[in-house]
């Protein structure tokens, strides 16, 4: 199928009307589902397409438009050119699916944040653990290499030290991991709050968008309505006016035979 600016029109339509870049996040399945909305609502007109012809054709247009724009930016004066249809339109979904993979970046930036405190607070367990271990190989080392006397007097005293030791260890251990239990919790909940604010206000200014979009598209085909009829009703006067003027043309017509033939008769 040859790809024409009325059909571009068509496929530009329908992607705004099914809010692809509004209800779905970029690489997902909804994406995907809502590109073949797209490409049955195009069959449903009499275009032989499917999704991935879509996807293709919008991904060509926005790559034009973005080329144009750097272009028009480089020159003078190149803002003032008035728009088409089509290029306002990709215009305004440029802006939102630029705005969708925002969003996309901020959830994976959340994710890696949080796969990092993981990480480090699980590094910092390793070493009090490795530490642990040290000190207990240092105290068995120690304890060897002393005399059968020596360790009978120092036994019960060393053992009570060890376990003093050991159970202040384990303490501060257990203090130090709930401490970043409670930092992760705090971080992830700032986070969640961070992101679904986020995503509120750019829902809000996603569906203002494609209001604005729906009242241009409603203007534009009211404006089609309107040039159609005036077009009508110029073949209507035009119609008028060459029937009056070829009714006058046969009256005079008439008059110039009838007086030739009368003057013929004399």
């Amino acid at each position: 199928m040859v790809w024409t600016e009325e059909k571009d029109v068509k496929l530009l339509r329908a992607v705004a009307a099914e809010g692809v870049f509004i209800n779905s996040r970029a690489g997902s399945r909804e994406r995907g589902a809502l590109w073949q909305v797209v490409a049955s609502s195009l069959m449903a007109e009499g275009m032989p397409v499917i999704s991935r012809s879509v996807r293709d054709r919008f991904n060509i247009l926005a790559k034009k438009w973005r080329v144009k724009v750097r272009q028009e930016e480089r020159e003078s004066g190149g803002g003032d050119k008035e728009m088409s249809e089509a290029e306002k339109l990709v215009e305004e979904l440029v802006e939102l699916e630029m705005e969708s993979e925002k969003t996309k970046e901020q959830k994976d930036e959340a994710k890696k944040l949080v796969e990092g405190e993981k990480k480090k607070a699980i590094e910092m367990r390793e070493r009090a653990m490795e530490r642990f271990s040290q000190t207990k190989k240092r105290r068995e080392e120690t304890e060897k290499d002393e005399g059968k006397k020596e360790k009978k007097r120092r036994r019960s005293g060393e053992a009570i030290e060890w376990l003093r030791e050991k159970g202040e260890n384990m303490r501060e251990m257990k203090e130090q991991e709930l401490q970043e239990r409670r930092e992760e919790r705090e971080a992830q909940r700032a986070q969640t709050e961070q992101f679904m604010a986020q995503m509120q206000a750019q829902n809000e200014q996603m569906k203002l968008f494609q209001q604005q979009l729906l009242q241009q598209m409603q203007q534009q085909q009211q404006q089609h309505s309107e040039q159609q009829q005036q077009f009508a009703m110029m073949q209507h006067q035009m119609m008028q006016v060459l029937t009056h003027q070829t009714h006058a043309f046969q009256q005079q017509l008439k008059r110039v035979l009838g007086f030739g033939f009368d003057t013929h008769q004399h």
